[in-house]
């Protein structure tokens, strides 16, 4: 059987990725609180550190999206690199960026922003859509995709946001 493709939005696909990532961010608000600046935003207590689920992003070469996150962090470019390189879905990271925080009382805080490639296309053939559908007795195709994306993203976020916190809480203890 050939394999067919529906040609996806990413554009609109990484805006349901933001919704579906809403999942987790529950839970962490749960443990700690939202910030002032709204969006994915929050306090996680216990390091007294925002981190963030930034917008998710089309890929350079359209094949997929970005799951982008930001966290603080200590030391040199190098390190939080290499640090990033050795956690979940190290070998998925196509953009690490360096930059001052947003907010003016705390400019001289450092943050990274990192971003993880995740090969959406590919996961939403219309095969795999159908078979989702099927196997959850779901009526329409819309709620399959977003089925698929909760199935395969929010336990990727999870396991990186949770390895930045971590990270982040044994550098204070240093």
């Amino acid at each position: 059987m050939a394999q067919t493709q529906t040609q996806i939005d990413l554009e609109r696909l990484a805006d349901e990725m933001n919704v579906t990532l809403t999942d987790i961010f529950g839970r962490y608000v749960a443990q700690g609180s939202p910030t002032k600046l709204g969006g994915l935003r929050f306090l996680d207590v216990q390091s007294s550190k925002t981190f963030a689920f930034e917008k998710s992003e089309v890929s350079e070469d359209k094949t997929g999206n970005l799951l982008v996150l930001s966290a603080p962090y200590r030391g040199t470019e190098d390190d939080i690199r290499e640090t990033l390189a050795k956690g979940p879905h190290g070998s998925e990271i196509r953009r690490v960026t360096v930059r001052g925080s947003a907010d003016a009382g705390k400019a001289d805080k450092r943050f990274v922003e990192v971003a993880y490639y995740l090969p959406t296309a590919s996961w939403l053939t219309d095969e795999a859509i159908v078979a989702f559908a099927q196997k959850h007795k779901l009526v329409n195709s819309r709620d399959a995709l977003t089925g698929i994306l909760k199935e395969k993203v929010l336990p990727i976020a999870s396991a990186i946001m949770e390895y930045l916190i971590s990270e982040i809480r044994a550098n204070l203890d240093r």
